[in-house]
This record gives structure tokens, sequence and C-alpha cells, in this order.
């Protein structure tokens, strides 16, 4: 059965959406079905794409969207945003 969830987060890692945070976003959606998109500043980006998440530009504190869709779309989007919670397990 499709579903579709979505959240708001807060970027909370010092460098903002960088290469680590980026690589560990991917990496969950590896082991998932839903399609992830993410949404800063009215810019909608493909979540399983590292460049895409990185070309966002989003810096500590912004307001991310997160909406997601599929099968296992609330499991994909509680874990994404206890990794944004753990700050992608980034000290600051």
């Amino acid at each position: 059965m499709e579903e579709k969830v979505e959240a708001t987060t807060k970027v909370r890692n010092k460098l903002g959406l960088h290469v680590r945070p980026a690589t560990q976003i991917a990496k969950i959606l590896q082991k998932r079905k839903a399609k992830v998109t993410l949404t800063y500043k009215g810019q909608s980006v493909n979540a399983r794409s590292i460049m895409s998440i990185m070309i966002l530009a989003a810096p500590k504190n912004a307001q991310l969207k997160i909406e997601v869709e599929g099968s296992d779309a609330r499991l994909t989007l509680e874990e994404l945003l206890s990794a944004f919670t753990k700050k992608f397990g980034e000290d600051g």
C-alpha cells in the first residue's frame, strides 16, 4: 500500500547538509523503497542523490521539508528524522 507522509525538520549539525550528512541520507535510502524529496527555500531535490542534496546548500538551522512516498514511507521518514536529530553523528 502506497502512503505519503511529510515533516519539517531543522538542520542541526554545524556544517549544514555537506558531504557526510548527504552520504548518510543516501545510505539510509538504499535499503528503502520510498521516494524521498527534500525541499529547502522552494527548491526540491531527490534525496537519493548526494549531489542534489549538496546543491540545496542548506546551512545549520535551515528548515527542510521531507516528503516521503511509498510502502515504507513512515519508517523511512522516522529514520531520516532520527538522523537529523542526531546531527548525523557529528559533534557540535
